[in-house]
């Protein structure tokens, strides 16, 4: 869908204006058929999805207890002509502000100038610019069949309404396409305009940036819903706007909206204070599993927030999607409970990462393990009869239930992997092959999902899962002998087969495996080795007989960005990894100078043996982390 520049008579929406996003989108109405089937929208329906938190956020700032303003403010509000005491309360740390843009100033006149010219030049650019409407509709489906019960940060119904109606966010648009192109079945992949699915995620997620970057969508939410979404681009490690990236600034303007002590606040309407709780509870869980994952400290902090935990009233939806189910889809039980106990279980991670791995720490206390231990076990106990393995009977239930049992097994696995890899004695060894059986129950749902084609749909926080759950493995293979090790080995593959899958959704860069197989002797490797690898790295474009035929392009009129850039004519695009000569099919090894893109000093020989052919458990856990 590319937007046209804007002509006399034609409505732009204004940052903050929304009487004119309501009249931009009754506009845009009849010209739905052009969003539907030519694959073009009107510039006069490029308005944002109404904020339900416009009242508190879109004209107001948010001042925490420790600004100076507070008190002042709170001091003048004491007098007895402003009010009650309650009613004032509601209203406390949110205070107006004047909009940005007001149509009934010339103040802005400035701003409003350059916003048209911002149009134009976004409009040049092709960031207005959307398959069609098939492909549109494939990409939203998968959305909404496996990233929205993961992450429930929309509103069903309001999207689908403001889909139909041709009103809906660019930058949100975009962003959704982007995620929904990188689940989506290999089937729906093949009937959609794109012979490369690396190249159609990197198109619709340079677009939403682009809009982002161009500060062209005023709606905070959207902003936060669509940064969210951001969050899921795996850039390189020397890509500063990688996932931690994305999710800082997201975070970063939901405390700056006050999302983190929401409970202090009385919103307008019960939806209104569901959603910010979705979101807000989302960031959450992303930003420990990230932090964990990276060995990083997290940006959200348990001391600075007043949020009451998610409840399944807060993700249930009591308005229906009027039309087109095939594409917005519908809830279904699991999706009402997974969301919660995701939440649950990011808190208990963010205490076992305090509790056992913070770097000033001299000892860990064996009681605070035993305490996260019975919380584990309170949890699985607590767990809603939907959301057991044992209950899982279709595909949606495998898949949410998998995806929350893996997230409870790397909790175990975390807790007790220290012990698990060094034991002081014959208890702490006992102790950590649980560890191990966790570890063995992960692997146990990555062949169910595999075996039911589930893996590939999985959020990214399943790669740090699986990839955990193989480094125990690998390691229990490189101590046994026998039966054990064949075990071992073959769950180490199934877990390799998990990371393939995965491949195909997150870009699980091939050098990392390739490094992975390096932290090995020779002959777990070579026992390990799958025979049918992953692509290689570089994600090169097939060939064609004519090189002047991109065969990704999005067949829109009128954006000149249409056509993807090639990958090897962009060299911003990829990090700079050294390429590999001997990356052939069958094949995972990686050339002796890899190794220089990590620097291990630290003498793990008591642990895996001083002999060339001990596995290098260092490089292991670098690895994971980079994961």
């Amino acid at each position: 869908m590319a937007g046209s520049p804007v002509g006399p008579g034609q409505g732009v929406f204004q940052p903050g204006d929304s009487p004119y996003a309501q009249s931009d989108a009754s506009h845009a109405a009849h010209q739905i058929l052009q969003l539907r089937q030519s694959g073009s929208t009107p510039t006069a329906a490029w308005s944002a999805v109404r904020d339900p938190a416009g009242s508190v956020s879109q004209q107001t700032v948010f001042l925490g207890e420790s600004s100076p303003l507070t008190c002042v403010i709170d001091e003048g509000r004491r007098s007895p002509e402003k009010g009650s005491s309650s009613a004032l309360q509601k209203t406390r740390l949110h205070y107006p502000i004047p909009e940005r843009l007001d149509v009934n100033t010339t103040r802005d006149d400035a701003l409003r100038a350059q916003k048209t010219k911002m149009e134009v030049h976004l409009n040049a650019d092709g960031a207005f610019s959307y398959p069609p409407s098939d492909t549109c509709s494939k990409l939203l489906n998968a959305y909404f069949t496996w990233f929205h019960p993961c992450f429930p940060i929309l509103d069903r119904a309001t999207v689908q309404q403001s889909y139909t109606s041709g009103s809906i966010s660019p930058l949100l648009l975009q962003s959704m396409l982007f995620i929904g192109v990188s689940l989506c079945t290999d089937t729906a992949f093949a009937q959609i305009e794109f012979t490369d699915r690396y190249r159609a995620k990197f198109l619709f997620y340079s677009r939403a940036k682009e809009i982002y970057d161009a500060d062209w969508e005023s709606n905070k939410t959207i902003k936060l819903q669509s940064l969210f979404m951001l969050s899921f681009w795996r850039g390189g490690p020397s890509e500063e706007r990688d996932t931690r990236f994305w999710l800082g600034v997201a975070i970063s303007l939901a405390q700056k909206r006050g999302m983190h002590v929401m409970s202090k606040f009385s919103f307008q309407s019960a939806d209104e204070e569901k959603l910010w709780k979705r979101i807000w509870w989302a960031l959450y869980i992303r930003d420990q599993q990230s932090a964990a994952a990276l060995g990083l400290p997290p940006r959200i902090r348990d001391e600075d927030c007043d949020v009451a935990m998610l409840d399944p009233e807060d993700i249930r939806e009591y308005e229906k999607t009027a039309e087109a189910p095939e594409i917005f889809g519908t809830q279904e039980v699991q999706d009402i409970f997974y969301p919660v106990e995701m939440a649950k279980l990011a808190k208990l991670l963010r205490t076992i990462v305090s509790s056992q791995y913070l770097p000033m720490q001299s000892a860990i206390d064996p009681s605070s393990r035993d305490v996260l231990h019975q919380q584990l076990v309170d949890w699985e106990s607590a767990l809603p009869a939907e959301l057991k393995l044992e209950n899982a009977e279709h595909s949606r239930a495998i898949f949410l239930t998998g995806l929350l049992h893996m997230t409870h097994c790397n909790l175990y696995i975390l807790l007790y992997r220290s012990l698990f890899l060094r034991p002081s004695n014959a208890h702490m060894e006992r102790l950590g092959r649980i560890a191990l059986e966790a570890a063995t129950k992960s692997t146990r749902i990555i062949e169910d999902m595999l075996s039911h084609n589930l893996a590939q749909h999985g959020p990214t926080h399943l790669i740090t899962h699986a990839f955990s759950t193989l480094c125990i493995h690998t390691i229990n293979c490189r101590r046994t002998s026998g039966t054990t090790r064949k075990l071992s080995e073959h769950r180490a593959r199934l877990c390799l087969l998990g990371l393939q899958e995965l491949q195909k959704s997150w870009d699980l860069e091939n050098w990392v495996l390739n490094l992975f197989f390096r932290c090995l002797d020779d002959g777990t490797a070579a026992n390990l080795r799958l025979t049918d690898v992953m692509a290689p790295s570089v994600h090169v474009p097939p060939q064609t007989e004519h090189d002047g035929d991109d065969h990704d392009s999005v067949h829109t009129d009128t954006s000149p960005n249409g056509l993807m850039p090639s990958h090897d004519q962009d060299p911003t695009f990829l990090p700079s990894f050294p390429t590999f000569p001997n990356a052939h099919a069958g094949e995972l090894d990686a050339p002796a100078d890899l190794f220089g893109l990590f620097n291990f000093t630290d003498d793990l020989s008591d642990v895996v043996g001083s002999t060339q052919d001990s596995l290098n458990l260092q490089n292991l856990e670098s690895l994971y982390r980079f994961l």
